[in-house]
C-alpha cells in the first residue's frame, strides 16, 4: 500500500503544473520544439523572408553560470524560421532575453533587443543593430493537465516596438510549436552507413589498381594525374566535412566520426599512394637525379595542396549552387582528354570508372534527391536527371575511345600531324630482328599465311628511333607501355 502511495506521489509530482520559472525550466529546458510561423502583416518578415508563412524551430536556453546549480533556468528564446522549408531557401535565426514570467498563466510578456541573422547560400550574413527592440509575448499550454515537454504548446508573438530605430526590426509575425520528435538519428546513421559503404567500395577498386599498376598489369601512363588528384582532393573534402558534423552536432559525434576517419585513411593512404604510382611513371628520369627529384616532389606537392586549398574554398562559397555541382560531375573529363592527348587506344577499366570515379556522384544525389537530407537542401528532379545524364555522357564517350580509338568523335581537320609507323619492307634483304618476339623480321609469328602465299613485299613498323618490329608486336607492345622495347625512347600514339 505504502508502494502504491510513492507511485502515486511519483506521477502527481511529474504531472504538477508548474508554479514559478524554476518549475518550467524542469519541463521545457534544452528540447527542441517545431512549428509554423505565419507573417502577420504585409511585406517581408526582417526584410528578408519572401512569403507569409513556413516552418521554424525553437528552443529555451539558459545563461546559467553557476556550476553547483542543478537547474537552469530559462531566460532566452531561440529561434529559426525557414523561407518557407529548407534552409537554402533562406533562413533567419535569432535569440532575445525572457523576462517578466507569469505564474497564473505560464507565459512571458516584455519587450527586448533582439539579435538575430539572416541567411541565403553565399549570402553575407546580416546582424541586427543594438536597438532593434520588439514586444514579445510567449504562452505555454499544457495538454489535458500533462505537464510535460511532449505535451506542451507553445505561442509565440513577436512585433516590432520602435522600427523608426532600424527599419530591418519592422516584425510581426506569429509562431507556433511542438515538440519536434523528428527521428534525426535514423537519417544520420543512414547517412553515415552509405558514406562507409562508399568508402570501402573506393578503398578495394583504389587497391586492386595500384596493385594492376605496380604489377604491370595496367599501363600508369594511360590514367590520368588530374582525375585520381581530383579524387584524392575530393576524398579529403568529404573527410572534413564529416569531421565538421562531428564537431558541431557533438550528441552524434560517433555516428559522423567514423566516415571521416575512414575517408581520412582513404585520401593519405590508398588515393597518396595511387597518384605517387601514376606521377613516378611520368618522371622516371628524375629518379636518377636526387637534386632533379626532390625539385620535382616540391612542385607536385605545391601543386597538390594548393587545388585542396582552392577546392575547399570554391565548395564553401559555391556548393549549394547547381551549376557549380554540375561542374565537379565533370570528374571523368580529365579522363577523356587525357585519352585525347595522349592518343593511344585506352583500356574500359571498369572498376577504376565506376569503383574510383563515380562514387562521389551518390553524395550529390543524395543531397538532391532525398527530401530529409542533413545539409538542408531541397530536392529537385532536374538536376538528379541533369546530373545523372552528365555521368552517363562521360561514360559513353570513354567507352566509344575504347571501342573506336581515343581521336575518333574529332574531327580530321582538328588532329595533329600522326608519326606513320607501318614502312614497307623488302623480306628479300637483311634486316634485324624483332626485339619484341626475338624472331626475324620476315617471320611474323602471328601470320597464318602458307610460306609460299606470302609476299615478297610486306609491311613492318618503323619507330622514330628507327627500330624495326612487328606490326601486331608493337601493337601489342603499345597497349602496354608507350616506349621503345630497345631503347626506351617515348613513342608517339599509334592510331590506325
Amino acid at each position: 500500500m505504502f508502494l502504491w502511495i510513492v507511485l502515486l506521489g511519483l506521477v502527481t509530482g511529474l504531472n504538477k503544473r508548474p508554479e514559478n520559472v524554476n518549475d518550467l525550466s524542469e519541463i521545457l529546458y534544452g528540447y527542441q520544439y517545431k512549428g509554423q510561423w505565419i507573417s502577420q502583416k504585409d511585406g517581408q518578415q526582417f526584410h528578408y523572408l519572401t512569403v507569409e508563412q513556413g516552418d521554424a524551430y525553437m528552443i529555451f536556453l539558459s545563461n546559467n553560470t553557476q556550476w553547483n546549480n542543478d537547474t537552469d533556468v530559462i531566460d532566452r528564446f531561440k529561434f529559426q524560421l525557414l523561407n518557407p522549408k529548407y534552409e537554402e531557401l533562406g533562413q533567419v535565426y535569432g535569440i532575445f532575453k525572457l523576462t517578466n514570467y507569469s505564474d497564473t498563466d505560464i507565459s512571458f510578456n516584455n519587450i527586448s533587443v533582439i539579435n538575430y541573422t539572416t541567411y541565403y547560400k553565399f549570402r553575407r550574413n546580416y546582424y541586427s543593430k543594438e536597438n532593434c527592440e520588439i514586444t514579445y509575448n510567449i504562452t505555454i499550454e499544457f495538454q489535458s493537465d500533462h505537464y510535460d515537454k511532449e505535451h506542451a504548446e507553445i505561442d509565440v508573438h513577436l512585433k516590432t516596438q520602435n522600427n523608426t530605430l532600424d527599419p530591418h526590426c519592422d516584425v510581426d509575425i506569429k509562431m507556433n510549436f511542438t515538440l519536434d520528435t523528428t527521428n534525426y538519428l535514423l537519417g544520420i546513421i543512414m547517412y553515415c552507413a552509405m558514406s562507409v559503404m562508399i568508402c570501402f567500395t573506393q578503398f578495394l577498386c583504389v587497391t586492386k589498381l595500384c596493385k594492376a599498376l605496380l604489377e604491370n598489369e595496367e599501363d600508369p601512363n594511360k590514367i590520368s594525374l588530374f582525375a585520381i588528384g581530383y579524387l584524392t582532393v575530393q576524398d579529403s573534402y568529404i573527410c572534413l566535412q564529416n569531421l565538421y558534423q562531428a564537431l558541431i552536432t557533438y550528441q552524434y559525434f560517433q555516428y559522423f566520426i567514423l566516415p571521416a576517419f575512414f575517408y581520412f585513411l582513404l585520401a593519405t593512404t590508398c588515393d597518396m599512394k595511387l597518384i605517387w604510382i601514376v606521377w613516378r611513371s611520368r618522371h622516371l628520369d628524375d629518379l636518377f637525379d636526387q637534386q632533379r627529384m626532390r625539385k620535382a616532389i616540391t612542385y607536385f606537392f605545391a601543386q597538390f595542396y594548393f587545388s585542396l586549398i582552392i577546392y575547399f574554398i570554391l565548395m564553401y562559397f559555391f556548393y549549394p549552387y547547381n551549376w557549380f555541382i554540375y561542374i565537379t560531375g565533370m570528374c571523368l573529363l580529365p579522363q577523356i582528354i587525357h585519352n585525347v592527348r595522349i592518343g593511344n587506344n585506352p583500356k574500359f577499366i571498369s572498376y577504376y570508372i565506376f569503383g574510383i570515379l563515380i562514387p562521389s556522384m551518390i553524395y550529390q544525389i543524395y543531397n538532391r534527391a532525398c527530401p530529409t537530407n542533413l545539409h538542408g537542401f531541397e530536392p529537385s528532379v532536374a538536376f538528379c536527371m541533369i546530373f545523372l545524364s552528365e555521368y552517363l555522357l562521360q561514360i559513353i564517350v570513354l567507352y566509344i575511345q575504347f571501342k573506336l580509338g581515343p581521336r575518333s568523335f574529332i574531327p580530321k581537320c582538328f588532329l595533329p600531324k600522326q608519326y606513320k609507323y607501318l614502312r614497307i619492307l623488302n623480306i628479300q634483304e637483311d634486316y634485324e630482328e624483332c626485339a619484341i618476339c626475338l624472331t626475324s623480321l620476315s617471320d611474323d609469328p602471328f601470320d597464318t599465311q602458307d610460306l609460299t602465299e606470302k609476299l615478297i613485299i610486306k609491311q613492318a613498323m618503323l619507330t622514330p628511333c628507327k627500330h624495326w618490329f612487328h606490326p601486331s608486336c608493337l601493337r601489342s607492345w603499345i597497349d602496354i607501355k608507350m616506349q621503345c622495347p630497345t631503347c626506351r625512347s617515348d613513342l608517339p600514339p599509334l592510331l590506325e
